[in-house]
């Protein structure tokens, strides 16, 4: 099992934004890739822990041929661009953006005066729908809510679950093959059943993991984020 806690990784950021960088793929950031990084797993390129200043924003920038993800944790985010524009995400929501072969402008602000949360992942789509996509997910406690992918994927697709849990209950959840996942608060008790060989870890909030034929026990009061690949 393959752990990276936030005491690994540098404080990075550009504009208004500061982050820590878990998963930077080598062939989406040739010559660019930050040091103990992960490089992802199957179409999973980029994973970012990031804090918004207040009112910072991140500038207008363009994307193509790229699938972003966008968990709120905290506060809120306004979100600018040539597809969704104007819409405001609040704390539990999640976006997802499809930038196809057309691509899309957009520009993320923090429209207020504290910090705000976010989690962001990109997916290297195998292929590229040609028109752009967006839409919000709210996910609830106590359930494992698919945000990306197929309910069943095929064979090397790769799929993102967020599992979260109230105060006073648990979720556990089981991944055949390999895994990837990030526990962006709480709790989790993860046990890995690889070439007959099992180890367990206790994780704390700021942790990524990555495993083969995993248990997961997620204690209350958590989010989970959990990518795995079609088999």
């Amino acid at each position: 099992m393959h752990i990276i806690t936030r005491d690994d990784l540098p404080l990075t950021g550009f504009a208004g934004l500061k982050e820590r960088l878990y998963v930077m793929s080598p062939t989406q950031f040739t010559g660019k890739r930050l040091a103990d990084t992960s490089e992802g797993l199957g179409h999973l390129v980029y994973l970012a822990d990031a804090f918004f200043r207040p009112h910072g924003s991140t500038g207008e920038h363009h994307h193509r041929d790229i699938d972003i993800v966008t968990c709120l944790i905290r506060g809120r985010l306004l979100h600018r661009g040539s597809v969704g524009d104007g819409h405001v995400l609040s704390a539990g929501d999640v976006q997802v953006q499809r930038a196809g072969t057309t691509g899309f402008a957009h520009n993320e602000v923090n429209p207020d005066g504290s910090f705000n949360h976010m989690i962001q992942i990109w997916f290297q789509p195998a292929q590229s729908p040609v028109a752009t996509d967006y839409r919000v997910h709210q996910p609830q406690p106590g359930c494992r809510t698919r945000v990306y992918g197929e309910a069943s994927p095929a064979a090397g697709m790769t799929w993102l679950d967020v599992m979260i849990t109230g105060e006073d209950d648990t979720l556990a959840a089981t991944v055949s093959g390999p895994c990837l996942g990030y526990l962006v608060r709480g709790t989790a008790h993860v046990t890995e059943h690889s070439a007959g060989v099992t180890g367990q870890a206790r994780m704390a909030a700021d942790t990524l993991f990555q495993a083969h034929d995993v248990s997961i026990h997620l204690a209350p009061d958590s989010y989970l984020l959990l990518s795995g690949v079609g088999r």
